[in-house]
């Protein structure tokens, strides 16, 4: 079934990168996609960045033994720690994500933008690189939101929605101009957009799919396929994934820490 298909890994901390997942499928054709869930290491955010770069050279070196042919590190604050490093010691393209405060700049000139994002990516050299090359008088307000991902990762939406909520408030008299800077966030856009319609939202997973899209000639003939390995033992993680799989594609694979506890739907 999987003869033809170009192999393409992802990880994350959790079950953030499917968001930007979700995208991909909706995007591109041909394409089994491996989707490993550090569930037991994550949440990267309040790691240093020696840790979490620790932990995605071992996720990014398991994804390699599973054949792909392309890694995206569907995690910002994975991207901020790890991926520049690994691309000088690999040559297997390796794509990763960032905030898109650029285009909420552009679009929204001398406007605040308020960045919600993890610590780590919030304080990552990478990040002030990102806003320093932008050479404008924007003002920034970062929003850290350490213990959103964790709650996303548990499937507790009312409670995650009710944490976000509050942030936004701390802002909403400030801008309306919001960058969502974890991929975690994105299940929550349509949530905010209902509940602030006056609202410009920017994450980066639709520039991050048709930018692999056209790198990787992602236009097969065939429907795509899924993998998805999670790293933990506790099975609640199979039916949260499965939840927000199955709104996507009716063809994936869960298995939970590395092949134990297969749950199939091909």
């Amino acid at each position: 079934m999987l003869i033809g298909k170009r192999r393409i890994g992802l990880f994350d901390s959790g079950l953030g990168g499917l968001s930007i997942l979700k995208t991909l499928w909706l995007e591109t054709s041909g394409s089994h996609f491996i989707y490993y869930a550090d569930l037991d290491n994550g949440p990267y955010g309040k790691l240093s960045k020696t840790q979490v770069l620790d932990i995605s050279k071992n996720a990014f070196s398991f994804l390699l033994n599973q054949n792909v042919e392309a890694v995206l590190f569907a995690c910002n604050t994975a991207t901020s720690a790890a991926a520049q490093f690994l691309r000088e010691s690999h040559s297997v393209p390796i794509f990763g994500m960032e905030p898109a405060v650029k285009p909420a700049t552009l679009e929204n000139p001398n406007k605040p933008v308020a960045i919600f994002a993890t610590e780590l990516t919030l304080n990552e050299e990478k990040f002030k690189t990102l806003i320093d090359g932008l050479g404008n008088n924007s003002t920034y307000l970062p929003i850290p939101c350490e213990g959103l991902a964790t709650l996303i990762d548990n499937g507790n939406w009312n409670k995650a929605w009710e944490f976000l909520d509050q942030k936004i408030k701390s802002v909403a008299e400030q801008t309306n101009v919001f960058v969502l800077g974890c991929t975690h966030y994105v299940f929550l856009k349509e949530k905010i957009e209902s509940h602030y319609p006056q609202v410009k939202i920017y994450d980066g997973n639709f520039g991050t799919a048709i930018h692999m899209k056209k790198a990787l000639n992602l236009n097969g003939m065939e429907g795509n396929t899924l993998d998805i390995i999670l790293n933990s033992s506790d099975t609640k993680y199979i039916s949260i994934s499965e939840d927000i799989a199955s709104k996507f594609s009716s063809s994936f694979s869960i298995s939970l820490n590395q092949n134990v506890g297969n749950n199939s739907h091909v």
